[in-house]
């Protein structure tokens, strides 16, 4: 018992530090890929701030795994170091029996993140969907940028050479109307200046020396092209407030188990009743079309082939065989409707299913994580935090590549979500297996490092006598 309580303590400061930054190169990660929307929409700290609490729900989904696998191969590898290993085979306690409570913990990270993976993760992604919709939304009230197409206006395309910031003056401006339903308007500008209006809703662009260009609408063949010395062009809703929206639809990475396995029942219902239907409309007349076009329609079908079939009324026995050219193209096109309504059947529950797989295999790599770590651990017989992050991110790096591949497959309908979920799970456990048992059987490179072992066996080949250099 003392025993256990010494390790499991020896895990707590390497799994909160290692956790701490796995999540945090997360977060810096992701505040990289989105600073310029930031930036651009001059968003407030509390709205950052929502941004980053929420989207720290899937950051912890994938980092709690992988700290895991790094602090245990630190403890062990510190145990190692310090002789406490050899000290723990002294008096009889294998190095096995040292992983069990390291086990337990990792199997309670593994539940209760499976309670987190179903219950706060969806809801999570779900708001955090809601809130990039909504900033999307937001139109900032500083937009115009030399030299750069802006897109932010609704029906309007602008573009400016040139900028003053301490006059406002603006220069080469070109002002692309797309209204629906209404024909494109070009205008463009010498100079203008520009003003907000209604309380920051409106912008008023003041454009001085330009032209217009437009198809007449009533005559689509003439073509105007209209100078003018002045001329305003209002442009509404630049509204620069952040307006919260409601929304119920939600992705399968919004969704839980419950929910999920919901639509996979409703679509394997209509995948059944997709193919009765296919079936009595295609299948059942296949092999009566094969039996009209393998007989002689010169000669005639003999009779005992018309019984029963849906041609039998035909007082000569035959169809023309254009007819039978036509029905078999028109049933051709009912097997292809078919298929694609099938495939996409099966690709929907394919995609519930993996995300359903995802939430259970994700939690158990916390207890396969341990059996990589704890061997790999007393075989580098150096602790700290770089012997932690090289072993941890190859292994981790492995499980990840496996598992994004499996789920481009299972998407794809090579391989069924389980598989593609569970492979990971399953290679990297075999791997740790395996290192477990050399371990027990103390014969895992005999405390000698993997790179060590395998210089010293290229070398002896190489200095052999006779041996090719």
């Amino acid at each position: 018992m003392i025993l256990s309580r010494y390790i499991l303590k020896e895990h707590i400061a390497p799994f909160f530090y290692s956790l701490f930054v796995i999540t945090f190169l997360f977060l810096v990660d992701f505040l990289i890929r989105i600073l310029s929307s930031i930036l651009s929409k001059g968003l407030g700290w509390r709205v950052v701030l929502e941004i980053m609490v929420l989207n720290l729900a899937w950051m912890l989904a994938l980092s709690i795994p992988m700290a895991v696998l790094v602090a245990t191969l630190m403890a062990f590898g510190r145990f190692s170091s310090d002789n406490e290993v050899t000290a723990m085979k002294s008096l009889g306690i294998s190095p096995f029996k040292a992983m069990l409570p390291v086990m337990l913990i990792a199997i309670a990270l593994g539940v209760g993140l499976v309670y987190f993976n179903n219950d706060v993760l969806p809801e999570a992604n779900f708001r955090a969907a809601a809130l990039r919709n909504d900033i999307s939304r937001k139109k900032p009230t500083a937009l115009i940028t030399p030299r750069t197409l802006i897109r932010d206006f609704d029906n309007y395309l602008i573009w400016i050479d040139e900028l003053d910031q301490a006059s406002g003056r603006i220069g080469g401006v070109r002002i692309y109307s797309i209204e629906p339903g209404k024909p494109v308007r070009y205008t463009f500008a010498d100079s203008a200046y520009m003003e907000y209006a209604n309380g920051g809703k409106s912008i008023v662009i003041h454009l001085l020396g330009g032209e217009n260009h437009f198809v007449d609408p009533k005559e689509a063949a003439n073509y105007v092209r209209v100078a003018f010395k002045s001329q305003d062009v209002a442009i509404d809703n630049v509204d620069a407030t952040l307006e919260r929206h409601t929304r119920s639809y939600r992705t399968d990475r919004e969704m839980k188990i419950q929910d999920m396995y919901a639509i996979v029942r409703a679509s394997e219902s209509r995948l059944k009743a997709l193919r009765q239907e296919y079936r009595q409309k295609i299948f059942d007349e296949l092999h009566a079309m094969d039996i009209v076009l393998a007989a002689d329609t010169v000669k005639g079908v003999p009779p005992r082939l018309l019984q029963g079939t849906w041609w039998k009324d035909d007082p000569i026995g035959t169809l023309a065989y254009a007819e039978v050219k036509r029905q078999e193209k028109d049933k051709m096109y009912l097997i292809e409707r078919y298929e694609r309504r099938e495939d996409n059947e099966l690709k929907e529950i394919s995609q519930y299913m993996v995300e359903i797989h995802k939430k259970f295999s994700i939690p158990v790599a916390c207890l396969v994580f341990v059996f990589i770590g704890v061997p790999l651990g007393i075989m580098a017989r150096r602790g700290g935090i770089g012997t932690g992050v090289v072993y941890s991110v190859a292994f981790y790096l492995i499980y990840w590549v496996c598992l994004l591949r499996g789920e481009v497959m299972a998407d794809r309908l090579l391989i069924s979500p389980w598989v593609a979920m569970w492979l990971p799970n399953i290679l990297v456990g075999l791997g740790g297996l395996f290192l477990v048992v050399r371990m027990s059987r103390e014969n895992y490179l005999n405390n000698v490092s993997l790179l060590q072992k395998l210089a010293r066996l290229v070398w002896r080949k190489r200095a052999r006598p006779g041996a090719p250099a």
